[in-house]
């Protein structure tokens, strides 16, 4: 009885069979190196992200607290030698340095927050004057960006 070439695999096919079992072999291979391509330069883009943030953050943080302990350095050790013009502006710049710290560390302690699930963003409509005149106290002194 004949079975034919499909219904019944003779010797004759095993060859192919193998070549076919190994290109899906090769395939499925190929397949998993682009799937571990893809996470390593996911994981080299997130650390160079993450790099990139811990410098900015030092960056923001450090600012500040350099402006700070200048402002009261400089009291501490001349504050006779100043007059009270001066004796004021700096303790001005104290003030004014100890809020923005204060600021950005409670914009990160809120990006936590955001990424942890904790706070969740309010996505409905705003009234606009709302917005700004939130994003305005403190605006003079914070422009330009680096002033």
């Amino acid at each position: 009885m004949h079975y034919g070439l499909l219904a019944y695999p003779g010797e004759e096919l095993h060859p192919l069979l193998d070549a076919l079992a190994d290109q899906a072999a090769v395939a499925l291979e190929r397949t998993r190196l682009v799937q571990d391509m893809d996470q390593a330069r996911m994981l080299a883009e997130t650390e160079r992200l993450r790099t990139a943030l811990l410098s900015s953050v030092s960056h923001d943080l450090r600012t500040p607290l350099a402006s700070i302990l200048g402002a009261v350095t400089s009291l501490e050790r001349y504050r006779s030698a100043y007059d009270e013009a001066t004796q004021e502006e700096l303790l001005e710049t104290i003030r004014e340095e100890a809020e923005r710290l204060d600021r950005f560390v409670g914009n990160l302690l809120s990006m936590t927050r955001l990424e942890s699930g904790a706070l969740l963003p309010n996505m409905g409509w705003a009234d606009l004057q709302d917005v700004i005149g939130s994003a305005l106290p403190g605006w003079p002194h914070r422009w330009p960006p680096g002033a």
